[in-house]
């Protein structure tokens, strides 16, 4: 007989619902109630007082950050790559007129060190008994130019970097290995393209490649080329204010490039030139390589090197205090103090350069000056800054006082702007005569322009780096032609000046009447020349182009708020690699903004 199991019994049927609107509105005001205490609470925690200024919002700067930033860098691109047919054009013409008859490049990048350019610097070492060595590595070029802009700066960089390790070598008896890049000396004469500054403030930060296009891209009737009555040209920069004014008060007419043409096809080149000089303008008579050998200024600049040091004196150390650096060092120049004047590029990027190798460099500054924020950025980080108004007295004294306790001075002031402050060089060297002084001028230190005031463009033109035609060409206006190898040549010179003191303490001997080293754009431009010009192919143009623009911001490398190259992408040490620190700026945040500007009246 089977059993059945009894079914389970039914489920209890579900409880009654509560109507749950009371709830829902419940939970509703109690959301709404902490939503309004935070809320309170936030806008009280935030509210600033009176008077104080907010932080505001910023965007960060930096290559490709926005799509805007890719469509000007593809329209400079193909700009830049399409010029191409007119630069071999120029270039056929230039070496049909024997332009490039005063030298000739190099078989191969790695052959550089034994190409009488680099020999020519080398051979400036009083003392070459060192075991440090240099070497040229090659890559591939990346600059958009036939000129020997990336050779000049590689030699000159390489002979920095063994003088900065022969220093260092004096100093502890450790001998290094020097390396200098091919593509990373080229760079570094567009440095500029690939700095980027944030915001801080009202300021805007910097942005290096917006800037550069702003600065170069367009036409500016203050700083231009222009026809006179002769048939021959003038160069007129009239790049800060006081330029700008004087240009058009001497020329009496607006600054408009029809206004600015029509005055000067009334005079001939070479006299407006020495008119405009003697006004204490930047005017310069546009002239050929032979031109200018031939003219006074380029005879008076024949026979000097691209850098010239005056004759050291020494006396026994008990007629006076020699100035020895350490033995224990972490650095070539650790323990020096560089006192440095400088303006725009040539000259800031010597005080750079030193800072790269270990200089405490302190930039002195007025707010008096005009600036431009661009160099400003670019040329001056690795820097500490010291505002000293020379028009005071107390500013003079603490000049003095800090000349006393300094290594080094860079004058980089055209028109003997010092020596009208009571610091002229002799002035300081009587005071001071442990000093290196280093002077950078435009047109060197003799002949009858040696007062004559000039930037980069003006050294092309008078000593016939480019002429007009290169001058149309975006490609030759991304890069510096002649500025950064005129700096690094400075540096050089310092470098040498120091080895120089450095063996004489050591012999128990001091310099009197300090060590005078000299150099110039003009001097830079003339010993670059002895390297010729080669015109890229046209697979090698687009390679050139291609690689400057679209795949050298990679090698940037970012420090706080300041993104750029730094100095190891051109060389290698292998004991003490240049390095270099952030960016200080010194115009306050809510100074004006401009290509060129002036500092607000007090």
């Amino acid at each position: 007989m089977l059993f059945w199991p009894a079914p389970p019994p039914p489920p209890p049927p579900p409880a009654p619902i509560d109507d749950p609107l009371p709830t829902l509105i419940a939970l509703t005001a109690a959301a709404v109630l902490l939503l309004t205490c935070g809320i309170v609470r936030l806008h009280e925690s935030t509210k600033v007082p009176d008077g104080v200024e907010d932080f505001r919002a910023t965007e960060c700067l930096g290559p490709f950050a926005k799509l805007t930033d890719i469509f000007r860098r593809f329209k400079c691109w193909l700009k830049v790559l399409l010029e191409y047919p007119r630069l071999v054009a120029v270039y056929k013409d230039h070496k049909r007129d024997g332009w490039f008859d005063y030298g000739t490049p190099p078989h191969s990048f790695a052959e550089l060190g034994a190409h009488t350019a680099t020999q020519a610097l080398l051979n400036l070492r009083k003392h070459q008994s060192f075991r440090s060595t240099l070497e040229f590595e090659a890559d591939h070029a990346i600059l958009p130019t036939y000129l020997p802009i990336e050779d000049g700066a590689a030699a000159a960089i390489g002979a920095v970097a063994l003088a900065a390790a022969e220093l260092f070598e004096l100093r502890t008896g450790r001998a290094q290995r020097c390396v200098v890049s091919q593509s990373g000396a080229g760079l570094t004469t567009a440095q500029y393209l690939f700095i980027y500054v944030q915001p801080s403030g009202q300021w805007a930060g910097m942005h290096g490649f917006d800037g550069t296009m702003a600065a170069e891209g367009t036409v500016k009737p203050h700083r231009k080329a222009y026809e006179c009555k002769d048939g021959r040209w003038i160069f007129l920069h009239g790049g800060f204010p006081k330029l700008k004014k004087g240009l058009t008060d001497f020329l009496k007419c607006k600054c408009t490039v029809p206004e600015m043409a029509a005055a000067c096809k009334t005079y001939d080149a070479l006299d407006l030139e020495t008119r405009m000089q003697a006004a204490g303008l930047a005017a310069t008579m546009c002239r050929t390589p032979a031109e200018w050998r031939a003219s006074a200024q380029g005879l008076a600049m024949a026979s000097l090197p691209p850098v010239v040091a005056d004759t050291v004196k020494h006396v026994d150390s008990s007629a006076a205090s020699p100035r020895l650096l350490p033995a224990r060092c972490a650095r070539p120049l650790s323990d020096v103090l560089v006192v440095d004047f400088s303006h725009v590029i040539a000259s800031p990027v010597v005080g750079r350069t030193l800072a790269d190798h270990g200089a405490t460099v302190v930039k002195v500054i007025s707010h008096d000056r005009p600036r431009r924020e661009m160099f400003d950025c670019e040329t001056n980080h690795g820097k500490r800054t010291l505002t000293i108004e020379l028009a005071t007295e107390d500013g003079r004294q603490r000049l003095w006082d800090l000349l006393k306790v300094a290594d080094v001075v860079i004058d980089g002031f055209a028109n003997a702007a010092l020596a009208r402050r009571g610091f002229s060089m002799a002035a300081v060297l009587e005071k001071n005569p442990h000093l290196v002084y280093l002077d950078v001028s435009c047109f060197g230190h003799v002949g009858p322009l040696s007062h004559g005031k000039g930037f980069q463009q003006n050294a092309n033109f008078a000593a016939g780096v480019a002429g007009i035609a290169d001058e149309e060409l975006l490609g030759y206006q991304l890069v510096s032609q002649i500025d950064y190898a005129t700096g690094y040549l400075g540096a050089y010179a310092v470098l040498l000046g120091l080895i120089e003191r450095q063996k004489a303490a050591l012999d128990g001997q001091a310099t009197a009447g300090g060590v005078v080293m000299r150099t110039s754009l003009c001097q830079a431009a003339t010993w670059m020349a002895s390297l010729g010009a080669r015109a890229p192919s046209p697979l090698d143009w687009l390679c050139r182009v291609t690689r400057l623009l679209w795949l050298s911001d990679r090698r940037s490398t970012t420090v706080c708020d300041l993104t750029y190259l730094p100095p190891s992408v051109a060389v290698r040490m292998s004991i003490t690699p240049p390095k270099r620190h952030g960016f200080e700026r010194w115009w306050p945040d809510d100074a004006p903004t401009d290509d060129l500007v002036v500092a607000p009246a007090k």
